[in-house]
């Protein structure tokens, strides 16, 4: 994809955290047929026992962009500070600063030294250094769409069922010899389906319309009947 076609907007850790988790449980249930459901109950008791397929899925998200972060692959900007906080640690004050109003790229292995403090609804992500901290900690959108992307569709597999109208249409369109040449008039069809039954009941005026509408080509529609003679 050229460079200039791509979204170039900034997701924060947060939003980029919850993409990756939802490629993570998609993933999942792809590949052993298992439907992954938030399990609320586990999440708020602290008794109760062991995690669910939910909360591992969701932590195994954590640790790839975790690891990406940390090898480069995905590369993150943040407003750094360097100015510690006189009063700290009064309460309510932070220990970092006059942070930059301009966002800076974060090397890798300030990821590696780093604490990572994830968004808890009350203060946005931060990555606090023995002699710094970023906050406002933002990554482009393409890079993690490029790496977390959703699994190919599986094939849809062939089914036998079908329905009354659907063997009504196919015969309307075998009795009436209809062919992406050879069209029959909107009206001729309506009035055939109007003669029909399903299941001892004749077809009402609306849906002999829509199903005579269904048969004939969008071409046929817009601009008359097709006819070869």
């Amino acid at each position: 994809m050229p460079i200039d076609k791509l979204n170039h907007s900034a997701w924060s850790l947060n939003q980029a955290y919850k993409h990756i988790c939802r490629i993570c449980r998609v993933r999942y249930e792809a590949t052993t047929g298992e439907k992954v459901e938030l399990d609320i109950g586990k999440i708020l008791s602290p008794t109760a026992p062991g995690t669910s397929r939910w909360q591992t899925i969701n932590l195994d998200g954590q640790r790839q962009l975790w690891q990406a972060l940390r090898q480069g692959s995905v590369h993150a900007q943040g407003r750094l500070s360097q100015h510690r906080n006189p009063t700290f640690p009064d309460h309510d004050a932070r220990e970092w600063i006059f942070h930059s109003s301009q966002l800076v790229w974060i090397p890798p292995e300030h990821w590696i030294s780093g604490v990572l403090h994830m968004d808890d609804g009350s203060l946005p992500e931060r990555l606090e250094l023995q002699d710094g901290e970023y906050i406002d900690i933002q990554v482009p959108r393409f890079m993690v769409e490029a790496i977390w992307t959703l699994p190919p569709q599986r094939p849809i597999e062939p089914t036998e069922y079908t329905t009354p109208y659907l063997e009504l249409i196919k015969l309307a369109i075998s009795e009436n010899r209809i062919t992406d040449m050879d069209q029959s008039k909107k009206e001729a069809l309506v009035d055939w389906f109007m003669d029909q039954h399903i299941e001892g009941e004749p077809l009402s005026a609306n849906l002999a319309k829509a199903m005579a509408t269904i048969i004939r080509m969008p071409s046929s529609q817009r601009g008359g009947s097709k006819r070869s003679w």
